[in-house]
């Protein structure tokens, strides 16, 4: 099946306005979580530096009013029926839910915990070791319409049983960070479930902060177009050398229109 995929090089606040009202299916956000330090921390054992992204640093007040924004913008580009996923960690997860929580027609689903086996240690020692991220599904219901689980699918991926709430899954390979390095790199396996569960082929799935474009690669991968959006201009050539692998064959490259 041929798919579309577009990449938007801008801020999200600008661009999301500028997409049609109810014309994606699934909205997958992977926000900055507002946790980078100006100076960084580092660890006596590793050369490990803790965020240090301009893109991630906000004052309280303007963090809210920039989750507020986007959250707004990418519910009012989903249609009826159609899912929104959220990931963060203590960070900002109480905040999006909380916002989440206060809008019309929406329904929060569930919130998966992402539990990563091979976690990063702890670099203070003050603290117990952060080992997991968290999910936010809701969905926006209205004009009769309500979400899409597709749970015959879940439980086959689950040797048929019913998919618990608790995903196990590794951080992201470095098999999957072959054209270039992301702070925040999200497992293709995180992807797959999420627009597995809630997508049909030819789907649009849109991701407002899509970095080395996990999400349209995925999309790619099982039939659905994307639609990405990203503010750094230098994850751009990751993103197109994702879309379109070396070992492609010939006649397989995916066209991306670049806006």
């Amino acid at each position: 099946m041929k798919t579309a995929h577009k990449l938007i090089i801008g801020d999200a606040l600008d661009e999301l306005p500028k997409l049609p009202a109810e014309s994606v299916d699934l909205v997958f956000a992977d926000p900055p979580y507002n946790m980078s330090k100006k100076r960084g921390l580092g660890w006596k054992y590793s050369k490990h530096i803790t965020m240090q992204e301009e893109w991630d640093m906000f004052s309280k007040d303007e963090y809210f009013q920039f989750n507020q924004k986007w959250i707004k913008e990418c519910l009012r580009t989903l249609k009826h029926g159609g899912s929104l996923w959220i990931c963060g960690s203590f960070h900002n997860i109480y905040q999006v839910g909380f916002i989440l929580q206060h809008l019309e027609d929406v329904k929060i689903n569930n919130s998966i915990v992402w539990f990563k086996p091979n976690a990063q240690p702890n670099i203070t020692c003050r603290m117990f070791t952060e080992s997991t991220e968290h999910l936010i599904w809701a969905s926006k219901n209205g004009k009769g319409k309500k979400w899409k689980f597709n749970y015959e699918l879940m439980k086959k991926l689950n040797e048929g049983k019913q998919m618990r709430n608790v995903w196990n899954i590794p951080l992201t390979p470095k098999s999957e960070k072959w054209a270039g390095a992301h702070p925040t790199q999200k497992p293709m396996e995180l992807l797959r479930r999420v627009i597995l569960a809630c997508t049909a082929e030819g789907d649009t799935v849109l991701d407002p902060f899509v970095g080395s474009g996990t999400t349209s690669v995925v999309a790619k991968m099982l039939n659905r177009n994307s639609i990405g959006i990203e503010k750094e201009k230098k994850y751009l050539p990751i993103i197109e050398k994702r879309l379109n692998p070396p070992q492609r064959k010939i006649g397989e490259e995916t066209i991306v229109e670049i806006v």
